[in-house]
């Protein structure tokens, strides 16, 4: 994909990681499209839907970690009819309770609409792929 989506879309994720890695809620929360927002994340009970559902997740997930960072690889952007769907691996790390901790090998999808202020996050969906399953 060219043009500004191929811009915009990668330059939004880097500053919600960066925002993410500076533990900064309201700026996380800023990203989020009203009460429309959904958040699967990879925890059993992460699945948020609504505004005060997606902060308090958020909150909760920069409350267990001491430091963390999040990168994004392999980066595919869709857009159609002014939304944006966008794909990467994750690898997330950083310190919790003094111990290290290294994610890589998540897959993260996100849905988002363009508002007047630029692009917003409709959805998150980060997850695992399951071990179990045999691969080709």
């Amino acid at each position: 994909m060219s043009g500004p989506v191929a811009a915009e879309v990668p330059a939004l994720l880097h500053r919600w990681a960066e925002a993410y890695r500076a533990k900064d809620i309201e700026e996380l929360v800023g990203f989020a499209i009203g009460d429309e927002v959904q958040l699967v994340g990879t925890g059993a009970d992460e699945v948020r839907f609504g505004l005060d559902e997606y902060r308090a997740q958020v909150g909760r997930d920069l409350t267990q970690a001491d430091e963390v960072a999040m990168s994004f690889l392999n980066l595919h952007i869709a857009e159609a009819g002014g939304a944006a769907f966008a794909y990467c691996h994750v690898r997330v790390a950083g310190s919790t309770g003094g111990q290290s901790f290294d994610m890589s090998g998540l897959r993260a999808a996100f849905g988002l609409v363009r508002t007047g202020e630029g692009w917003g996050i409709v959805q998150g969906h980060l997850s695992t792929p399951d071990s179990a399953q045999t691969v080709s």
